[in-house]
């Protein structure tokens, strides 16, 4: 993908891979966990089975991230981090894991290219019993299926990539990798209020129980000019009532005995984790189809806080309108649940003339091929596609007129050409009309999109259309 084509990957890495980078694997756990010896397998329609629990592969995976290597009979073997071989310094590349199971970055084959683990419309995570789900993409292999239940076609093919680690929520507190009761100390042996890796409370012990302030929710925080009723309390974007991005900044007021603290975006805290207590915080609300956001939408932060024995506040939220600037030529847009569009339906917008036109981008592989979509300069061009409403969407006409001009490989065609989007796949045809026939057909020169060379050669060529 884009993120990496500038930089240089070295050819012989494969070569050190297979003669000197192997060792043999480890004893694992439920926080250096390895793959089982049966279920090891991912599938892919271009490229076979991947076996990711070989021997010279030695996969473990981390709270933090994915190492090893998994191999196919057709592509070679597939990198997970660059730490493998010591190449992080020519190209930092890893599959991470967040530690509750959620993996995104990009793994590496000589012979197939990169493979992002948490693309738009896919998106790999580790359920709470070890099992891989979803999918990953590969510009050069489509879609990675890492378990049978992900595409329900156990029934046909019984197949799935499990671990023995687990994630950091299911863990219990005294092998969860955190300090839950925010003391300073993490884990057993290191946490004195835990008696073995299977204890599940890391809190002090003094005599026959513990203190009795132990129980105590925290104090809230005293009258302040900020806060003057005092109380635990949440101020977004600077007290200001309306964002235009997803993206906020928190400042939050607690009391002194706050160690910790969780935020979220669903009052029923879902995914989300303990962390330690700062003043103050970014938060991004998810862009997703289980949490869409539409334009003008209340958006809502919800915070509880904690003692260093884990003992929370109440629950304390705040508000704040999403707002979007006036869509502008160029942008993308989607709505993933409205009627009669498909889930990951985008279009790119035009407006000229005081007429507005949208075209559907057919595929990820399309959409990734234009590197202007990424106007955040974020390297994630997904994420500046504009979530509406339908009522928006309907607004615009849709257009299939295209005509391919290319700056960076100096193509200009000047060739227009009418597509014919089927699901997957579509046909282009040139529209050999002159002036006065294009216009007599109902064609306005102003719908014509200009597309790359690597769209206008995805489509397969039809009969002219004269």
């Amino acid at each position: 993908m884009k993120v990496f084509k500038s930089k240089t990957i070295n050819i012989f890495v494969m070569v050190v891979i297979a003669i000197t980078v192997f060792a043999l694997p480890v004893s694992a756990s439920t926080t250096d966990g390895t793959i089982d010896s049966t279920d090891k397998y991912a599938w892919s329609e271009n490229i076979g089975w991947l076996n990711f629990g070989t021997t010279e592969g030695n996969v473990h995976i981390t709270d933090s991230a994915l190492t090893g290597y998994a191999w196919s009979e057709n592509a070679g073997w597939i990198s997970l981090n660059c730490s493998n071989n010591n190449s992080c310094a020519t190209v930092d590349h890893k599959v991470a894991n967040d530690g509750v199971g959620n993996l995104s970055g990009y793994a590496w084959s000589e012979n197939t290219g990169w493979i992002n683990f948490n693309s738009s419309g896919g998106g790999v995570s580790i359920n709470s019993s070890g099992e891989f789900l979803g999918y990953a993409w590969g510009e050069n292999i489509g879609w990675i299926v890492f378990n049978c239940a992900t595409t329900s076609s156990c029934a046909t093919v019984d197949y799935k990539v499990k671990t023995d680690w687990r994630s950091q929520v299911s863990r219990p507190q005294c092998n969860n990798s955190l300090d839950d009761d925010g003391d300073g100390e993490i884990d057993y042996p290191n946490d004195s209020g835990c008696s073995s890796l299977t204890d599940n409370d890391e809190t002090d012990q003094t005599g026959s129980g513990l203190l009795p302030s132990a129980s105590n929710p925290p104090t809230p925080p005293s009258p302040t000019s900020e806060n003057p009723e005092g109380g635990f309390k949440i101020i977004i974007n600077n007290n200001n009532e309306i964002t235009n991005s997803n993206i906020v900044t928190l400042k939050f007021f607690a009391g002194p005995n706050t160690t910790r603290m969780s935020i979220s975006n669903t009052e029923d805290f879902k995914n989300a984790s303990i962390i330690p207590y700062k003043e103050i915080s970014n938060f991004q609300f998810p862009i997703s189809n289980e949490f869409p956001i539409f334009n003008n939408q209340t958006l809502t932060i919800f915070a509880k806080f904690y003692t260093r024995y884990g003992v929370p506040s109440e629950t304390v939220s705040v508000t704040i309108i999403y707002n979007q600037e006036t869509l502008q030529d160029g942008d993308l847009i989607r709505n993933p649940l409205a009627e009669g569009l498909e889930q990951f339906d985008v279009y790119i917008i035009k407006t000229i003339n005081n007429k507005k036109y949208k075209r559907l981008i057919l595929t990820p592989q399309i959409f990734e091929s234009y590197s202007h979509f990424d106007k955040n300069k974020d390297n994630n061009p997904w994420n500046d596609i504009i979530t509406t409403d339908k009522q928006t969407i309907d607004t615009f006409t849709i257009s299939n007129i295209v005509r391919c001009q290319d700056e960076q490989r100096n193509i200009n065609d000047p060739k227009v050409y009418k597509l014919e989007p089927n699901n997957d796949t579509g046909i282009k045809r040139h529209l050999n009309l002159t002036t006065e026939q294009f216009t007599a057909k109902g064609y306005d020169w102003n719908e014509i999109f200009i597309i790359n060379k690597e769209e206008r050669d995805w489509y397969e060529m039809g009969e002219t259309l004269e």
